[in-house]
């Protein structure tokens, strides 16, 4: 028997096989009494209470109290409404769209309702829900649709509301953005008609897109010295938004963990700003080289922020120093104080681990007086190794195709890398062939191993124009003290392109084939063995005539990304060694949206050895999904 956990999944669920992930949900937009059944001619299962002697269920109590302070904030064909739930395990939303009563079950209290008319008035019901589906009764509120101009103003060094992707494509001159993510895992996403802004789909479950403006964020005399600003979705359950100021032109900058706590981070070049907003709150960290005050500001709690939901994230540098606010509420502050006059601006996102997202990126600007957009296009170039070299390493025979180079009037190789202990990257050089290129840093500093370094070399001009070899081999990044550690990340060419030239052939960044998915998903199952007094087990072992308590967790927030709401559940099975020893009914009042459920279980006339224990959850259309967790007693 094995001993490690194992995860099972039906078709109409997750399926998880060889490691390949089928996701099959219910639709989003519709109640769960509008849903169709599913294509299978078979009648959908249904859960019946049971509990076998040893087995002792949780009993549901009085419904939940209606939700309070219920408010909804306009945007463009949309409405962000959010509201103070209690402990409710999820809540009911409805309106009702022209004629078309809608519904959805969510997780958390802040939900975003798309694709509706500007100026016309709606009226949305909010009902909490508890584990077992009881309602309660409905908050009430009502308004209109519409575009707020109120943080825009003073946006005056870039505004960009992303109305289509040429402004992030790379083949596009003049383009304001440089998007940054491992290629066929960050792409450019096919936007849905009640979508809002740029859609990024993250495609293989730990990836972060990274935006630069091209235009530098420029510092102005005053108390506020610089407004940084961005509407988007990415610090929803399980996601983090990082807005970045940097003194240079990085692409990526810090470590994949960043510093769990305010302060001054090693990994940050000298003289960053980075700002972070994840599920532990809002925080600012800093590079050294920045002067610093104490800040005496009290930021207050940021309230739960739905998946798929969009929020106005600001960071704005004063006298006093860095002050960040979330929806106009402000929600951290530092009392950094910046050396330099000009800064890149960055936009980090990222969804949840291990799951598929599409971030959302609505509008991003920031004040001070406008810079010219360079006029530059970029083509991804792949080195022959990831891996950094060290100065006298051999290098792989691959090459670079010289053809990008061949109607361009200037270029650049650009590339972001991972250091190594001991690595110097102050004296990075790009080899093109037999020429090696020294390396310039963004930003001069020497962080420590593992933190993002972007450096820059100048092509040589008599390596430009149609005469010379058609390849430049080996094309490799090398440095002093280079180790395992020590990755190029990304690299590319940027191009100043003659006037007559003919557009680049790029792949980055690629517009995704993947539809946003228009089903619901069920909670995420997870399972914890406890002792009889209800610990969890350290190790798998229980003796035996003895109580194991299981407590079966249902987590919709993570499971709400793809489509902002969650597939209702209509109960779940407990099955011991193939037999079935509980079932558990949570739809008493309508579809559940999961919750917490602790069952404790004797083990009385459990034979030595080896047990499996699988935990069926069920959702109301018959769709399921499964986990098994693995016990032995002794």
């Amino acid at each position: 028997m094995p001993s490690r956990k194992q995860v099972l999944s039906w078709v109409g669920a997750v399926a998880l096989v060889g490691g390949a992930v089928l996701i099959l949900r219910t639709p989003s937009d519709e109640s769960e009494a509008e849903r169709p059944p599913p294509t299978s001619s078979a009648p959908i299962f249904r859960v019946t209470k049971y509990a076998a002697d040893t087995v002792l269920l949780p009993e549901h109590g009085r419904a939940p109290d209606r939700p309070s302070d219920l408010r909804a904030v306009a945007g463009p064909g949309r409405l962000r409404v959010s509201w103070t739930g209690g402990k409710a395990a999820g809540f009911e939303v409805r309106w009702v769209d022209g004629d078309r009563p809608r519904t959805r079950l969510v997780a958390t209290p802040d939900v975003q309702l798309d694709g509706l008319a500007d100026g016309t008035e709606y009226r949305i019901e909010v009902r909490a829900v508890d584990e077992f589906g009881q309602r309660s009764t409905p908050a009430t509120v009502s308004a209109r649709p519409g575009r707020d101009d109120d943080w825009r103003a003073g946006l005056t060094g870039l505004l960009d509301e992303f109305t289509d992707d040429s402004t992030v494509l790379a083949d596009v001159p003049g383009s304001r953005w440089h998007l940054s993510g491992y290629r066929g895992c960050v792409d450019i996403g096919a936007r849905g008609p009640a979508e809002s802004g740029l859609a990024i789909d993250l495609g293989c479950g730990a990836d972060e897109a990274v935006l630069r403006a091209r235009q530098p964020l420029r510092l102005v005399d005053g108390d506020e010295s610089a407004r940084f600003a961005v509407v988007t979705d990415a610090a929803g359950p399980g996601g983090r938004l990082t807005l970045d100021l940097v003194p240079g032109p990085a692409d990526r900058i810090g470590a994949a963990r960043s510093a769990p706590h305010p302060g001054e981070d090693p990994t940050l070049p000298d003289g960053a700003i980075r700002v972070i907003f994840d599920d532990a709150g809002a925080r600012v960290n800093t590079g050294a080289g920045l002067d610093s005050l104490t800040a005496t500001d009290q930021p207050a709690p940021i309230p739960p922020r739905g998946a798929g939901v969009l929020h106005l994230f600001e960071v704005r540098l004063t006298t006093r120093g860095v002050f960040v606010s979330q929806d106009g509420a402000l929600v951290a502050v530092s009392g950094a104080l910046p050396r330099w006059r000009e800064a890149s601006a960055l936009v980090g996102v990222r969804g949840p681990q291990g799951r598929r997202a599409r971030i959302h990126l609505a509008a991003a600007g920031f004040t001070g007086p406008p810079a010219p957009v360079p006029q530059v296009v970029e083509v991804p170039v792949n080195v022959a190794t990831r891996q950094v070299l060290t100065p006298d390493a051999a290098a792989p025979d691959f090459g670079m195709n010289r053809r990008p180079l061949t109607s361009a009037l200037a270029a650049r190789v650009v590339v972001t890398m991972t250091t190594s202990g001991g690595m110097d990257p102050t004296a990075t050089t790009i080899q093109l062939g037999d020429r090696l290129l020294p390396a310039t840093q963004a930003v001069p500093s020497r962080p420590p191993a593992g933190s993002a370094v972007t450096v820059i070399a100048d092509v040589p001009p008599d390596l430009l124009g149609s005469v010379g070899p058609p390849t430049l081999s080996p094309f490799v990044v090398r440095a002093p003290g280079a180790g395992a550690g020590a990755v190029v990340q990304e690299s590319y060419l940027e191009l100043a392109p003659a006037p007559d030239s003919a557009p680049q052939t790029t792949t980055q960044p690629r517009r995704s084939d993947r539809d946003r998915p228009g089903q619901d998903a069920l909670p995420v199952v997870t399972v914890e063995l406890g002792d009889s007094a209800g610990t969890p087990l350290t190790t798998p072992t229980v003796a035996p005539e003895g109580r194991l308590v299981v407590t079966v967790r249902l987590a919709g927030a993570a499971a709400q990304w793809d489509t902002g709401s969650i597939a209702g559940v209509q109960g779940f099975q407990l099955w011991l060694d193939g037999r079935l020893v509980a079932g558990l009914p949570t739809s008493i009042g309508g579809a559940s949206p999961g919750g917490s459920y602790t069952i404790p279980m004797g083990l009385s006339g459990l034979s030595p050895g080896g047990h499996v224990l699988e935990t069926r959850v069920i959702g109301v259309d018959g769709s399921q999904t499964s986990t098994l967790e693995n016990f032995t007693v002794d």
